[in-house]
């Protein structure tokens, strides 16, 4: 039989595990902000997902991404956003991430809320303002890079 004074150590342990395991499952902080240019679907074929500004302290810098696409209804425009978190260095930035998506099944190859992580720890969070457009990677890797390029 359990006393009162065990049932209060075993209610003690359950809450401190309970709140140990909200805090190792909380998301990642954001420490920067990516917002690509607002981009006008001409058709169901889609279209690159490629420029975009990062905010990261203060400061903006133009960033260019290879490897991600977006699709959805045409004639609709669409925003990109991504929470970068993990950049401790802004040039960690600049790397190569792989997708939550990378082998994705035959029903899941979009989303509007995609992951992506580099090798330096750097976790960026893409989502789109319309759920009914969603961003695809175009293979296995993006590549993240500083400018724009011509």
């Amino acid at each position: 039989m359990m006393t009162f004074t065990s049932k209060k150590q075993w209610t003690g342990a359950a809450l401190a595990l309970l709140i140990t395991g909200s805090a190792l499952g909380a998301p990642p902080v954001s420490v920067g902000q990516l917002e690509f240019e607002p981009i006008r679907l001409a058709d169901a074929a889609g279209a690159k997902l490629e420029r975009a500004i990062l905010t990261y302290m203060d400061d903006a810098y133009e960033v260019r991404v290879n490897g991600l696409g977006i699709g959805g209804a045409a004639g609709v425009t669409v925003s990109v956003t991504g929470e970068v978190s993990g950049l401790k260095k802004l040039m960690d930035l600049e790397d190569i991430f792989v997708t939550s998506l990378a082998d994705p099944s035959e029903t899941d190859v979009s989303s509007d809320d995609l992951w992506i992580q580099s090798d330096r720890g750097v976790t960026i969070r893409l989502r789109t303002d319309n759920p009914n457009v969603g961003i695809a990677p175009g293979s296995d890797e993006v590549t993240v890079l500083f400018g724009w390029g011509e």
